[in-house]
């Protein structure tokens, strides 16, 4: 299982680790998520979108990043990554981290109806 890990995903270069590394440093796509959902801090949800929004970067083509920091046009690009992934219906984050928590939202006062009954 490990192997096929390991062949599913791409090796991550250091160049693209370097870009990166300075597009957080910089808190580019912290900034553009709590822009994107409206909110002042980062909770949980919107930490996972952060953290998606790296990985998707890191296994983006090494000359496309170059050519996006060349041309100033990353900003946009992030951009768009958060949009589709924060408003989409099928994207990975709504599916893994925005509908569970509307799933786990919606049966927490079942929950405390039941315990209250008891």
């Amino acid at each position: 299982m490990a192997k096929e890990k390991e062949k599913n995903s791409k090796p991550v270069s250091r160049k693209a680790s370097k870009i990166v590394g300075e597009i957080a440093k910089g808190g580019m796509v912290e900034e553009l998520v709590r822009n994107t959902a409206h909110r002042s801090k980062l909770d949980a949800d919107l930490s996972d979108l952060v953290q998606l929004v790296y990985l998707i970067l890191l296994q983006t083509d090494i000359k496309r990043l170059e050519s996006l920091t060349a041309s100033g046009e990353m900003r946009f690009y992030i951009a768009g990554i958060i949009r589709r992934q924060y408003f989409s219906k099928s994207s990975p984050y709504y599916r893994v981290f925005k509908h569970f928590g509307s799933i786990t939202s919606e049966i927490s006062p079942q929950i405390s109806e039941t315990y209250e009954a008891r």
